[in-house]
């Protein structure tokens, strides 16, 4: 199921820190790209186990394309409002 409506909309803001900055960077990835994905076109669906686990209700996966045509896999955490929270980040291969 592809979200008609991203909670976040259309300009999300990021929370960032040393944490998940940390986390992405494992995967070779960097902050500015993950935004990029979610100002290109992109594809957003609840996690797989937000119908099965309240701990991932607020969690999404977000497949999107970097400016440099990198294609990503982003999960974030919804945090209200406007604000997302970026989990990890990976190739989409």
């Amino acid at each position: 199921m592809t979200l008609q409506f991203e909670p976040w909309g259309e300009d999300p803001v990021f929370d960032w820190d040393e944490g998940n900055q940390d986390e992405i960077s494992n995967h070779r990835v960097r902050d500015f790209e993950v935004e990029e994905c979610f100002r290109n076109a992109h594809i957003a669906l609840p996690h797989a186990k937000s119908g099965s686990d309240a701990r991932y209700s607020d969690r999404y996966k977000v497949r999107g394309t970097a400016n440099s045509g990198r294609r990503l896999v982003v999960i974030v955490q919804y945090l209200g409002a406007d604000w997302i929270r970026p989990i990890t980040a990976w190739d989409d291969k």
